[in-house]
């Protein structure tokens, strides 16, 4: 299994909403600034908050301005296509510690545990990184916010 080299690539995606500034009026500003500390800790690979990075996430996908939308729309719904491979699979993002001690939580299908790996791995594909990087241009240009 790929799980750590797969959450890796998640922390890393996730990584590009770091050390947020800035002191835009917008609301859109604001909350990608407010997110700072949740995806600081998702860099730091702590998979334990991954779930309300997730959240957080689908927020800042959902009021994106009209200019950044559609990348917005691609990182989001390749978050959506991670957690639900995670709700087909049966696993809690509080199982990750026993997943990366090679402990398969009791009723967790391996072989949906290893499309599991698949989909995070899918957060470093070529189609997910240009995407970041217009959310992390933008997020300078518009909102005077260095991410990443």
């Amino acid at each position: 299994m790929k799980i750590p080299a797969a959450l890796g690539a998640a922390a890393l995606a996730l990584g590009l909403l770091t050390a947020c500034g800035g002191s835009s009026d917008d609301q859109y500003c604001k909350d990608l600034k407010a997110a700072q500390n949740q995806f600081d800790s998702i860099s730091s690979s702590d998979v334990s908050k991954l779930d309300a990075a997730f959240k957080t996430f689908h927020k800042l996908a959902a009021e994106a301005p009209d200019d950044i939308k559609s990348d917005w729309k691609t990182l989001d719904d390749a978050i959506t296509t991670v957690t639900k491979a995670l709700d087909d699979a049966g696993i809690k993002f509080s199982d990750f510690a026993k997943i990366q001690q090679n402990k398969v939580p009791e009723g967790v299908d391996p072989t949906k545990l290893q499309e599991v790996a698949t989909k995070f791995a899918s957060l470093g594909d070529a189609k997910f990184t240009k995407a970041s990087e217009a959310v992390q241009k933008h997020a300078k240009d518009v909102c005077k916010v260095t991410l990443g």
